[in-house]
């Protein structure tokens, strides 16, 4: 599970307003003087505020040793693309908004497993305050101004109007020495890589939320594009998908297409859409890894 402002989750099932009580949890532990810091649910907590706020170093810090031989620290954080400057700011101070409800927990020496609900602040409601999470604009305003921005955010959190979605997901973790850490079994999973192919001379930009992702089990798996018109006319878009190897494609639903149709874009716009997918059981056993392309057809 991916907490990230480049994606509206499909997971995140309702918005409101009163935020959820943060519950404290005592687990089962091998050792009865284990800090807090090494207890299950702060890990939990802490991985998900780093992914929600886009600091993937700092979120790969808390995941599984067995997960780490299959996926190097540079893949993860080059796949899910990061936050720096003054926009990592804004992203940590919202993620520290944060509030976690434990749900159901089990743990004996070496394992635990632990299913939360979460509230964390909608990033689409912020975009008009941080400029459309525009990094190179919040990078650049002037120390006052971050400070200004920063004061406002604090405010909307002290007078109860931060609109927050809620969400619930489920963790395992395991002992690592005297610390617990997020056991994600990207051994067992689909490496699913995603590329864009755009026509000569295109006057669209296609950022993606991520270019690769390791989904397992009967998860679906989604991918956001944000998409930008800078040329000076509208453009219709039309989305084809590829898929190689083609076996993949025989196996895989998508349960949602924010771009099953043509769009229109006028200049200067950016949008983003949301793409979702089911990979059958029976490719999810016969496929280790395959390519998903999106293949734009622009007209005027």
């Amino acid at each position: 599970m991916n907490l990230m402002f480049s994606r509206k989750s499909i997971f995140l099932a309702t918005t409101l307003v009163a935020p959820l009580a943060l519950a404290t949890v005592h687990l089962q532990t091998r050792d009865p003087g284990e800090t807090r810091v090494n207890a299950p649910l702060p890990v939990v907590q802490s991985f998900l505020r780093a992914t929600y706020a886009r600091e993937f170093r700092e979120a790969y810090r808390f995941i599984s040793s067995d997960d780490r031989s299959v996926r190097d620290e540079n893949n993860y954080v080059q796949a899910q693309g990061e936050f720096t400057g003054f926009t990592l700011e804004v992203a940590r101070k919202l993620a520290h908004f944060m509030e976690l409800q434990v749900i159901e927990q089990t743990a004996d020496a070496d394992r635990a497993k632990v299913k939360v609900a979460y509230s964390v602040p909608a990033p689409e409601d912020l975009s008009g305050l941080v400029s459309e999470w525009d990094s190179e604009k919040l990078n650049s305003l002037s120390p006052a101004e971050q400070k200004q921005l920063l004061d406002r955010l604090d405010a909307r959190k002290r007078d109860g109007t931060l609109v927050m979605l809620a969400g619930q997901e489920k963790f395992e973790l395991v002992r690592e020495g005297n610390a617990w850490k997020i056991f994600q079994d990207w051994a067992a999973g689909t490496r699913v890589k995603i590329q864009t192919f755009l026509p000569e001379q295109s006057e669209i930009d296609v950022k993606l939320s991520q270019k690769e992702i390791i989904t397992r089990g009967e998860e679906p798996f989604q991918i956001n594009l944000k998409i930008k018109n800078r040329g000076k006319q509208p453009i219709v878009m039309t989305l084809n998908h590829m898929i190689e190897p083609r076996e993949a494609a025989d196996d895989m639903e998508m349960i949602e297409c924010g771009l099953s149709r043509p769009v229109a874009l006028e200049p200067g716009i950016e949008q983003e859409f949301s793409m979702a997918y089911l990979l059958g059981e029976a490719t999810r056993k016969s496929v280790r890894e395959f390519t998903l392309t999106y293949a734009f057809e622009i007209r005027k």
